[in-house]
């Protein structure tokens, strides 16, 4: 019976000493990083608004693992929202191609409003990121309305989580270069 209580003591202990593996968190960021775009006097204000599918917007790195399968990374997350990060980082991105704008996700009235929906994010380990998105810019004040979509593709450089990070970063860029080229 002692050695019994002994052992079930001894088994406590150890469970307790066990480590739990370590968080790592992950942002996003602005691609190409550097100086930003000169500001014009009064730049132009955009709204921008960003949805993502409920699958990947969550705290933790969602990874494919095959055409229908994923794998939630319970340790490798998001250190925001990442609907919020993504929100903020092709925010960047425009303002970094396009001195004229400022780009915001507040509703203003009378302004250029951006509209992007994230239909599907990819991300393959070793192999690549991908975007699909569909977009809608609304300008008011010169009457127009733009629709599009596309797929942006970034390889992964590296197989480490950061470069999951990286890639969709590069992702973004893309996105990036092609609203700004669609704005007036």
């Amino acid at each position: 019976m002692r050695a019994r209580s002994a052992a079930l003591c001894l088994l406590g202990l150890l469970c307790a000493c066990a480590t739990r593996p370590a968080d790592h968190f992950y942002i996003l960021n602005p691609q190409p990083q550097g100086a930003n775009a000169a500001r014009a006097p009064a730049p132009a204000q955009v709204m921008l608004r960003v949805t993502l599918p409920s699958l990947v917007d969550r705290s933790e790195m969602v990874l494919n693992t095959s055409a229908d399968g994923v794998i939630v990374l319970e340790h490798e997350r998001w250190a925001a929202p990442l609907a919020d990060l993504m929100t903020q980082t092709l925010a960047r991105d425009l303002e970094r191609r396009r001195g004229d704008i400022l780009v915001t996700n507040r509703a203003i009235d009378g302004k250029i409003k951006m509209i992007v929906d994230v239909v599907q994010m990819t991300v393959r380990r070793g192999q690549q990121a991908s975007i699909e998105a569909h977009w809608r810019i609304i300008d008011a004040d010169a009457g127009k309305n733009l629709v599009g979509g596309d797929v942006f593709n970034a390889p992964l450089g590296q197989e480490s989580y950061a470069a999951v990070a990286q890639a969709l970063s590069d992702c973004l860029g893309l996105l990036a270069d092609r609203l700004a080229g669609e704005l007036r």
